[in-house]
């Protein structure tokens, strides 16, 4: 692993983590821009299109940061890694009630994360996410649970980083 990642080591630099996860947003929108139903609401701020793809930039940065720390990881936290992410595209593709995935995700990405393309691109969509969710669609109480289930799975992965004094150090 360590060969590999000294040979794409690159792919970590903010910069190309940004125009990766951009370049994963764009790919995401264009798929999307297939629907009929999604191009003919394309331009509401409160559309599903302009909701689902701005949250892919902070995705794809996440999994970068996370591809990049493999070594210094543990299983349990890789566990909790697991458990936020298919929790929060439950709402997704099922019914996980009462969390919304969107601020479930950020949340625990803004938290965890070291990378400061993730970390960046999480607070801009999670304002966005914020504003729609509360003063748009009026639903407080998805988004503040999956802010608090955030940060209890933020905390938990936290207390066992193997030193937690650099645990909020970016790079």
């Amino acid at each position: 692993m360590d060969r590999l990642r000294s040979r794409f080591a690159f792919i970590f630099r903010p910069w190309v983590s940004l125009l990766v996860s951009l370049s994963g947003a764009a790919a995401c929108a264009a798929y999307l821009l297939r629907s009929p139903d999604i191009r003919s609401h394309v331009f509401e701020s409160a559309g599903p299109f302009m909701y689902v793809v701005p949250i892919v930039v902070p995705f794809v940065a996440f999994l970068l940061d996370r591809l990049e720390r493999w070594g210094e990881r543990n299983n349990l936290q890789g566990l909790v890694d697991a458990i936020v992410v298919v929790t929060a595209m439950g709402r997704m593709v099922g019914k996980v009630p009462l969390v919304s995935g969107h601020t479930l995700f950020l949340a625990y990405c803004i938290l965890t994360s070291r990378s400061i393309v993730a970390r960046l691109a999480a607070i801009v969509v999670m304002i966005q996410t914020i504003y729609l969710k509360y003063l748009v669609w009026h639903d407080f109480v998805t988004s503040t649970c999956g802010i608090v289930l955030a940060c209890v799975a933020a905390f938990i992965a936290l207390r066992m980083e193997p030193s937690r004094t650099t645990s909020f150090e970016m790079r």
